[in-house]
């Protein structure tokens, strides 16, 4: 049996307004393609729905019984499809993402400012996290996709690439990295006190690794641990250290009486971008803030200080 939703949907049109003909005008269909699409239903059912007259029509037995069995999943299945067409025009919907704490400070509050504005009815939820937390969270579905780097490809997530990042020296005004005219690196760094983020953090995995592949590198006193990026700015204003801070983060941090350049090491370099896992479509709400993501590093790049040169391999 092969019954389609326009008869039906006549069907249910002609039983509200008791009309052919303004059932007709109701789907917008002229009265003879309308009694038509009554016909061929009937004709699929093998059963009379209607009692016709040139005056009046009414539902005969069968035709009440197949109302009261079709009224209600025709208008459950209306509503799903209502459902989806908001979601599709985002006139609704959710969307869940993690982020770096860096990308947070920097990118995300101008993008979801803009999808606020451009779609008031979204609903937005950040997770600010470390990026193996945010990892675990993917994969356990609690967020939709998250802002991050990835140090090593993974099978089950996808990464897109959005930006190059680097690891900059912070220090106080007048401290000798700045009078340094060469560019610096990590063995320039690690001759002083150092005040870095925390263990977890994508940062200070990079550091950590940067440091043990590092050859002939001198000794260091590692004095600060502290979570916050701008605890690590306050530090260094005090004359307590160096840190070691990514680049993308810098233009949302008060860096007054600071100096600040960027390590010129492979190693000192990461990406930033899209993970999402590779079994899931991302949901429209989610591209519409990609979108914007995008726009907002498109507009950041110039306040960003520039990559420098690679350093040659020793």
């Amino acid at each position: 049996m092969n019954i389609k939703y326009r008869p039906l949907k006549a069907f249910l049109l002609a039983v509200d307004s008791g009309s052919f003909t303004h059932a007709a005008n109701q789907l917008g269909v002229t009265q003879p393609s309308f009694t038509a699409l009554i016909q061929d239903l009937e004709d699929v059912l093998g059963l009379r729905l209607f009692e016709r007259t040139t005056r009046s029509i009414s539902l005969t037995s069968a035709g009440q019984d197949f109302f009261a069995r079709v009224q209600r999943p025709i208008a459950d299945l209306e509503e799903a499809y209502r459902g989806l067409a908001d979601l599709a025009a985002m006139r609704r919907g959710n969307v869940a993402l993690g982020a770096l704490p860096s990308t947070a400070l920097t990118l995300l509050p101008a993008a979801v400012g803009a999808l606020r504005k451009a779609h008031p009815a979204l609903k937005v939820r950040v997770v600010e996290a470390h990026n193996d937390e945010l990892v675990a969270l993917l994969r356990t579905n609690q967020i939709e996709f998250a802002v991050g780097a990835l140090a090593e490809p993974v099978s089950d997530l996808s990464f897109t690439p959005l930006t190059e990042d680097c690891f900059c020296a912070i220090y106080p005004a007048g401290h000798p990295l700045g009078k340094q005219r060469r560019t610096l690196h990590w063995r320039d760094v690690l001759r002083y006190d150092l005040i870095l983020l925390s263990q977890g953090s994508n940062a200070r995995q990079q550091f950590d690794r940067a440091v043990r592949d590092e050859v002939g590198a001198p000794a260091t006193a590692l004095r600060y641990d502290v979570t916050n990026m701008g605890t690590a700015a306050g530090m260094v204003r005090q004359g307590l250290g160096v840190s070691v801070l990514p680049r993308l983060a810098l233009p949302e941090l008060n860096l007054t009486g600071l100096g600040c350049t960027p390590l010129g090491d492979a190693s000192a370099r990461r990406y930033i971008g899209l993970l999402h896992r590779r079994d899931r479509s991302l949901s429209p709400a989610a591209q519409a803030l990609v979108a914007q993501l995008e726009t907002v590093i498109a507009g950041i790049a110039p306040q960003l200080l520039p990559l420098p040169p690679l350093a040659a391999a020793r």
